[in-house]
């Protein structure tokens, strides 16, 4: 029984996490900054100017050494096309063309993160409150 509860904890885990990727992408969607060129520090992400860069979540589930599912985990990893440009030449951080980098975040796609970690951490929540039903129901039987 005591399995389940950590697969049910590792599972709200993950979905916490996801959520937070989220709501950090939604909160720093307009951080915008300077459009990073190849041989600039803003392309490695150690310019100060750099615009956020958005995350998601990888998923990947956990074994015990017998291979046997163990629960899950949740890595952050920034999206593969961060950085999109657009066009605000009054951004001190506009290049010549008035052009900066903003964060490639779509609105929607993330309103739907959110709900599908919500859903997920509530099926966590939910097997493990019936994991502890079922415990204390055993132990009533013995008792």
């Amino acid at each position: 029984m005591s399995d389940i509860l950590g697969i049910a904890l590792s599972g709200a885990s993950a979905a916490t996490r996801r959520i937070d990727a989220s709501a950090s992408n939604l909160a720093n969607q307009r951080t915008t900054g300077r459009l990073p060129d190849a041989g600039s520090s803003a392309a490695t992400g150690t310019d100060s100017r750099a615009p956020y860069t958005p995350l998601t979540t990888t998923q990947s589930d956990l074994r015990t050494g017998n291979g046997q599912g163990a629960g899950t985990q949740a890595s952050l990893k920034p999206l593969s096309q961060p950085i999109v440009a657009e066009y605000d030449p009054s951004s001190p951080d506009a290049d010549a063309e008035g052009m900066v980098g903003a964060p490639n975040v779509d609105t929607g796609e993330e309103i739907g993160q959110q709900i599908l970690g919500s859903r997920a951490y509530s099926a966590s929540l939910s097997m493990a409150r019936t994991s502890s039903d079922m415990m204390k129901d055993l132990l009533d039987m013995t008792a």
